[in-house]
């Protein structure tokens, strides 16, 4: 029967244009999927990176504008805050810790109304109070942010200790070195701690952490 043979070849003409269609389909899935791959990594390996170095230069360029407009009044010159960054440059190729937040949280400070020296070498006793604590560039990053803060309030609140013992640096020695930097410049942190019972509870009422007990004590752990 011709009609029943001409109805088979017709179907297997029909599965293999399927067939066909389903290759096509396999080999434009497979062709764009490594087009996407490849574009990926070409980004990743121009684009991402120049990116990120352009991030970090803005980040850079806007921390030296802040560092000058809070410092300028003192004397402080183009040429100081990039001897300053040099040197934050050259602590953070020897650590874990980041220049970008480095450079960032040196403005916050200056911003606060702390001299660029002073700054430098706090943001280095934060880094290695992190470092002696095993915190992370991250948990180091966020006290010094928290810290700029306190500074520019004039005190170490509760509220600030909290955020340097979430970060993981709240620790004996960090306390025992504000302790005895109080007890130097007079601001009664023994009484204090005497008086509420506890380190933590002092900071509640007492005014003896003061920022300059606070930037005293971090340029004797920035080395």
């Amino acid at each position: 029967d011709m009609t029943a043979l001409g109805s088979a070849v017709e179907t297997v003409k029909m599965r293999f244009s399927a067939l066909e269609v389903m290759a096509v389909t396999a080999l434009a899935n497979i062709t764009n999927s490594v087009i996407n791959t490849g574009k990926q990594m070409i980004s990743s390996l121009t684009i991402e990176p120049i990116k990120l170095g352009f991030q970090e230069y803005e980040t850079q360029i806007g921390a030296v504008q802040t560092i000058l407009a809070n410092t300028s009044h003192q004397g402080t010159s183009l040429q100081q805050v990039n001897r300053a960054l040099d040197e934050l440059n050259t602590y953070a190729d020897k650590t874990i810790y980041n220049f970008t937040e480095m450079t960032r949280n040196i403005g916050t400070f200056t911003a606060a109304g702390v001299d660029l020296r002073t700054s430098v070498d706090s943001i280095k006793g934060i880094a290695n109070i992190a470092a002696i604590s095993g915190s992370t560039s991250q948990q180091a990053s966020t006290a010094m942010y928290q810290l700029s803060q306190a500074l520019a309030a004039g005190k170490v609140s509760l509220m600030d200790w909290n955020s340097v013992v979430n970060a993981g640096m709240g620790g004996k020695v960090f306390q025992d070195a504000l302790i005895r930097t109080s007890e130097l410049l007079g601001t009664g942190a023994e009484n204090a701690i005497k008086m509420y019972g506890s380190f933590r509870e002092s900071l509640t009422k007492g005014e003896w952490l003061t920022t300059e007990v606070l930037t005293e004590t971090l340029k004797q752990f920035a080395g």
